[in-house]
């Protein structure tokens, strides 16, 4: 026994060791996704552009529905019409000279001139509370001869003010952090990061969105928040007229779309100013006109056309051509091609990096393989075993965690326990472990099929197909003309049902509950009926027991007379088990590929919509016409590594790989794949699990 286990040991190295060897990285399909747009796409596609040089002041005022946000703290709704200012206040500051340009009873009027002086001068301007009264200050001087050279300067402009000193006392604020202040200087909260969303003015610009205040190099930095798309409108806005023709702002939203591209590829989403543009949120009509070409982009030889222009890595002007062809009756398309006739125009959404990391041989006629993609949504992590059914090297089959139907197992156990080169997740369980349809094994129902859903099936040769797989059945008693249909296998029989348990639910049968009975069948004959309330009867290895609630058809009348009496088992299968010769069969779904096309069938099959409408870790298999088995596994919700797929993104892989037959397998935390010993998959959560498909050696 030693040596058998040194021999696995040794055998799951040897495994690693070649998988190293063969080791290659072959030359990726396509070079779209780099650096820095893995960087954006990884962020969920958000960018950071400064709006404005740092300075040690940027005051506010604030317009309807703007919002501030701190980490850690709660969320602080903006007064309309008031201003605010956000500053550093690390350190406190030394009494000062400022000058006192106005005083009013009215706090209103007080913020009006404080705006008017900072459209007219950079110095800082505060207003202070004192007996009742608004008073308005400029300056911050150490020496009290700067505050008369600069009381000339507002003279000059028509103010007439008198210095006076100034307890500029801050409070103290720990290093490296900002602080946001009435105009009045009243703090209000403190953070290393400011967030504001609304509408508001700064500097005399009026800003909408998403902004961010940090601090650069003991300056207050504002940022703006947005994406690629926010990004082209407010592009066309800045270079573009609002009267000019649709066609004209479409097209050159795919080049500005494009230029950006290369933009966030080599500086990341903390990108730097685009030529000194103010980026306001834009006008509805360049929205609209980027909407109309959202995440359209030029492309060439498998790269973004920037690659090939050069031109197009620059932030530039409209061609002076664009607009008169759009006034010719150009589209957009007429117009790029007009310019860029060597390009392709492209959405995005379909374009995809893919590199084979490595590949493999597990066995002779059973191949691994580990393929990374990056698409726009992100990245994705899969991994594949291919099986040739036409050898009788390897056996295919379905297991059960611990041989029941309410067990629960490590998959990496379940390989091991059966001493199986490899294996995959199954189909879908409970909270209890118990499987949610098709279980087939060895010409043995341990589950029925539940709503028509696809199942594998094997057959005696070792052959597979997919196929959707309904049941019925029933018990025959001859000798009293009777017959009592079936409901379900190894699970709770609900009120007016009869449901047959065997060897697979376990030893013994749950408790015996008020209102059933228990039929007891050993080598095809009735030994007795049990309707002891909490008794639980056991289960022989060659019987079964069928538990039927008192409203099952006409079972009162029946239980009296059964006893010894023999019975017939009579399950029938769609399609045709006996016909086809099915030894295994195992249910999950929905169906994603019939003869090679795409016909995903989860509303037929009554999946929920969070297995139908979203990406998520997936397990699928497929069947090529040749009867190659793809098993296949893509990890997700892990942002930086693999977002998973939809139904739909998988079969499309699936039948790019040659696949006739395709369906889904339960996914998400249960999605994995294991070689050997090893988890070749990355699984987002380490879930036990009900059912796995393993491959066994004949040999």
């Amino acid at each position: 026994m030693q040596k058998l286990k040194n021999l696995k040991k040794i055998g799951k190295y040897l495994f690693l060791c070649l998988a190293l060897l063969l080791l290659f990285s072959l030359q990726a399909e396509a070079n779209f996704f780099e650096n820095g747009l893995q960087h954006y796409i990884n962020s969920n596609h958000w960018l950071s552009i400064p709006v404005f040089q740092p300075a040690d002041r940027i005051e506010i005022r604030a317009e309807k529905d703007t919002v501030l946000r701190a980490s850690g703290q709660e969320e602080f709704e903006l007064e309309k019409g008031r201003s605010y200012f956000i500053t550093q206040a690390a350190q406190s500051k030394a009494d000062g000279w400022a000058i006192q340009l106005y005083a009013t009873a009215e706090e209103e009027n007080a913020l009006q001139m404080q705006e008017e002086l900072a459209v007219q001068f950079a110095e800082e301007i505060t207003i202070e509370k004192e007996d009742e009264l608004y008073k308005v200050l400029i300056g911050n001087f150490a020496e009290r001869a700067e505050v008369d050279e600069f009381r000339e300067d507002l003279r000059a402009e028509g103010y007439e003010g008198w210095p006076r000193l100034i307890d500029s006392e801050a409070e103290q604020i720990s290093s490296g952090e900002l602080g946001f202040y009435t105009a009045l200087g009243e703090r209000l909260m403190t953070a290393s990061i400011f967030e504001i969303e609304g509408s508001f003015d700064a500097r005399a610009n009026k800003l909408e969105g998403k902004y961010s205040f940090s601090l650069l190099d003991d300056q207050v930095s504002i940022r703006r928040q947005t994406d690629l798309e926010g990004l082209t409108a407010s592009l066309l806005q800045n270079f573009l007229s609002a009267d000019d023709p649709p066609e004209a702002l479409k097209a050159q939203a795919v080049l500005y779309r494009t230029s950006l591209l290369y933009q966030i590829e080599t500086q990341g989403t903390q990108m730097q100013g685009i030529n000194n543009i103010v980026l306001r949120e834009a006008d509805p009509v360049f929205k609209e006109a980027a909407a109309a070409t959202k995440d359209l982009v030029l492309i060439r030889n498998d790269s973004f056309f920037y690659d090939a222009d050069l031109s197009l890595r620059e932030i530039r002007k409209p061609r002076a051509g664009i607009v008169p062809l759009a006034d010719a009756a150009y589209n957009y398309q007429e117009i790029i091609n007009y310019y860029y006739g060597r390009a392709e125009i492209a959405n995005l959404n379909d374009l995809m990096d893919r590199e084979s990391r490595f590949k493999t041989n597990i066995s002779y006629g059973l191949s691994f393989e580990e393929i990374r993609e990056m698409s726009w949504e992100g990245p994705r992590f899969l991994t594949i075993m291919e099986l040739n059914l036409n050898l009788d090297r390897m056996q295919l089959k379905p297991v059960l965690a611990r041989d029941i139907v309410q067990g629960r197992e490590d998959l990496s156990d379940l390989v091991g326990r059966y001493s199986a080169l490899a294996g995959i997740n199954g189909g879908f369980f409970d909270h209890t472990g118990r499987p949610l349809g098709l279980v087939y094994l060895d010409g043995q129902l341990a589950s029925e099929p539940l709503h028509s859903r696809t199942a594998l099936l094997i057959d005696e040769s070792g052959k597979a197909m997919i196929e959707p797989v309904d049941w019925q059945g029933k018990v025959l008693i001859p000798e009293l003309e009777a017959e009592i249909s079936l409901d379900g296998v190894n699970r709770k029989a609900e009120s007016g049902e009869a449901v047959i348990f065997n060897r697979y639910f376990g030893d013994r049968m749950p408790e015996l509950e008020d209102d059933y009975y228990d039929i007891v069948v050993r080598s095809d004959k009735i030994l007795g009926v049990e309707n002891n309330s909490r008794s639980r009867t056991p289960i022989a290895p060659n019987g079964y027991i069928i538990r039927v609630h008192r409203d099952k058809e006409a079972v009162l009348a029946l239980i009296p007379e059964l006893k010894d009496k023999e019975i017939d088992l009579e399950m029938k299968f769609q399609p045709d088990f006996e016909l086809n010769n099915i030894r295994y069969g195992l249910g999950g779904g929905p169906q994603l590929l019939r003869d090679g096309e795409i016909e995903i069938t989860g509303e037929a099959e009554r999946f929920q919509s969070d297995i139908l409408n979203y990406r998520a870790p997936r397990t699928a298999l497929g069947i090529t016409e040749n009867q190659r088995l793809i098993m296949l596994t893509v990890d997700g919700r892990q942002q930086d590594t693999s977002i998973g797929m939809t139904l739909e993104e998988l079969a499309e892989f699936l039948q790019e790989l040659g696949v006739k037959d395709a369906m889904n397998l339960d996914g998400g935390g249960s999605s994995r794949m294991v070689v050997r010993g090893f988890t070749m998959s990355r699984p987002s959560e380490q879930r036990l699990i009900s059912n796995g498909i393993i491959i066994e050696s004949t040999n």
